[in-house]
């Protein structure tokens, strides 16, 4: 079997608005690229992944993606659904049996969830793994790579399950805490500090700036 990951990845400008009253903008643009560091980490230390692809149009992305040996693929289409079903499209010229998209916010994954999601994929065409809300989808694995069509946008999670039932595909449901972390509201930013995963370069760049007290300093209010 060969296993492709894909990692679709926004422009950075104006990534991650909802953490601008604790983030700047430029704090805001590294704090994506050591959480797309930290998950590519994690791929690369996954031992039957194949290859990975990152889609984006962002040149810094570009350079994070080489500094791993990752393919980067520049993202030709607009939206999110789009960029992926291009990456898919690559993933099967090069002969990929399975892909697997994950969102490069999850700076908590480990190898561990991932080889249990690749572990299901012998009963499964799909393996599916939901956001802490349950309503988006943090990882998504499909054997083979073009067994479904992606519903990445609102109510990502049922939409993919219902796509699944109209192909009359079998699918497993993967729940995981460290998955369903994707950092994007202030709550996200608290929740995962408290996690105290200092081997992450996530939590690094965190502590660097001190965001710790600040979000501290933000829950006790002036004095």
């Amino acid at each position: 079997m060969v296993v492709f990951v894909i990692i679709p990845v926004k422009r950075l400008e104006n990534a991650k608005s909802r953490l601008s009253p604790f983030l700047t903008e430029c704090e805001r643009k590294e704090f994506c690229l050591k959480m797309l560091e930290d998950v590519l980490r994690t791929v690369k230390s996954t031992k039957c992944i194949h290859q990975i692809v990152v889609v984006s149009k962002d040149p810094q992305v570009f350079h994070v993606t080489k500094n791993f040996e990752a393919t980067y693929l520049r993202e030709r289409k607009n939206g999110l659904n789009e960029a992926v079903s291009e990456a898919i499209g690559g993933c099967v010229e090069k002969v990929a049996t399975s892909v697997l998209v994950l969102p490069a916010d999850i700076p908590l994954v480990t190898p561990v969830d991932l080889n249990r999601m690749l572990a299901l994929r012998k009963d499964a065409s799909m393996v599916i793994s939901p956001s802490r809300s349950g309503k988006g989808t943090n990882a998504l694995l499909l054997t083979p790579p073009n067994a479904c069509q992606t519903f990445y946008g609102p109510y990502s999670f049922q939409r993919h399950l219902d796509e699944a039932s109209k192909r009359r595909i079998s699918f497993h449901k993967f729940r995981s805490q460290r998955i369903a972390l994707d950092i994007d509201t202030i709550k996200d930013l608290t929740d995962f500090i408290s996690k105290n995963r200092k081997d992450t370069l996530t939590y690094k760049l965190l502590d660097k700036i001190g965001m710790p007290s600040r979000l501290v300093h933000a829950h006790n209010g002036p004095t």
